[in-house]
């Protein structure tokens, strides 16, 4: 599941850390995922509350940690935070398994799984120990951000319709992948099922939808400005990742004309090989992606205010 580093303009874990937030997302999500095996083997031990307390230390009994893993550690996280007034090394974070009870199939039982990170990709994605954004409930609806935070390795990261600062000017794009060896600048096609695009060099293209034809901004001027952002950004801190702008349209097909030639197009026709091969992905996490996502980060805009116990 890919890591959700930042959300339009809120405040974000990662922009604190960027170093270490991701690993530790990696390792609580690897070790929630074994608790959670360990409860669809062993029902009867598993009918508590399923608020979860998640730490670092692997070196316990199996059965030590089932028991400390579903206590609630609510209080003991702000005690933390309001003593240290730092993120601490061993902080823990609060994570609610899926109930399991009924009968689904695995497929299933991994969709709520996945499901079940959410809630916590949203807070990393609005707070740090000591500010918050103010969240809006449609973001744990949205398929769009649960389409790439759900399909994607763990290593990649988004960035979802970010708001940059350009000249001091608010400047909203669309949605960055930086993978472990490439960055994607990215337009994702909503329109409907079997709908054709025509694109050209124009500033309007077409898009016919069973008997009807619609007009809708020419969707590589986005691209266009992402990926000059984005590869403005880079030389500033050193770093050398390729930029690909990319036109994503999985229901439907694109067809263009006379048109940019620097914009990789996925369509029906093409999506399952791309998708393939993004999700084949194995590469571990790369200082150099961490170091391009940390520079592009400090480029955002973040709106937030100091959370009720620091206030």
């Amino acid at each position: 599941m890919a890591q959700l580093i930042k959300l339009q303009d809120y405040i974000t874990r990662y922009e604190a850390d960027i170093y270490r937030y991701p690993n530790q997302y990696i390792r609580l999500k690897k070790q929630q995922w074994k608790t959670y095996e360990e409860m669809l083997r062993n029902p009867v031990d598993a009918q508590s509350p399923s608020h979860i307390a998640l730490t670092e230390d692997t070196s316990s009994s199996k059965d030590n940690k089932l028991i400390s893993l579903m206590k609630s550690f609510k209080k003991k996280e702000q005690a933390e935070e309001l003593f240290t007034g730092t993120i601490d090394a061993n902080h823990d974070e609060e994570w609610e398994l899926p109930s399991i009870n009924g009968s689904k199939t695995p497929e299933e039982r991994k969709q709520q799984f996945l499901d079940s990170i959410l809630p916590l990709q949203l807070k990393w994605a609005s707070s740090t120990i000591r500010e918050m954004s103010y969240l809006q409930k449609n973001y744990k609806r949205e398929s769009l951000l649960k389409y790439f935070l759900q399909r994607f390795p763990d290593t990649f990261f988004v960035m979802y319709k970010p708001i940059f600062l350009v000249k001091q000017a608010p400047v909203e794009l669309e949605i960055i992948l930086v993978t472990p060896n490439e960055i994607f600048a990215l337009f994702y096609m909503e329109e409907q099922e079997e709908s054709v695009v025509l694109g050209n060099n124009e500033r309007f293209w077409s898009i016919r939808e069973k008997e009807k034809e619609r007009k809708i901004v020419n969707p590589t001027i986005s691209l266009n400005r992402m990926g000059s952002i984005i590869k403005n950004i880079l030389p500033l801190y050193d770093v050398s990742l390729p930029v690909t702008k990319l036109l994503l349209h999985p229901k439907g097909y694109i067809d263009i004309t006379d048109g940019p030639t620097d914009v990789q197009v996925v369509d029906k026709r093409t999506y399952t090989k791309w998708f393939e091969k993004m999700r084949a992905n194995k590469l571990p996490l790369k200082h150099s992606q961490l170091k391009a996502a940390g520079a592009l980060l400090s480029h955002c805009q973040s709106t937030y205010i100091d959370r009720p116990e620091w206030q």
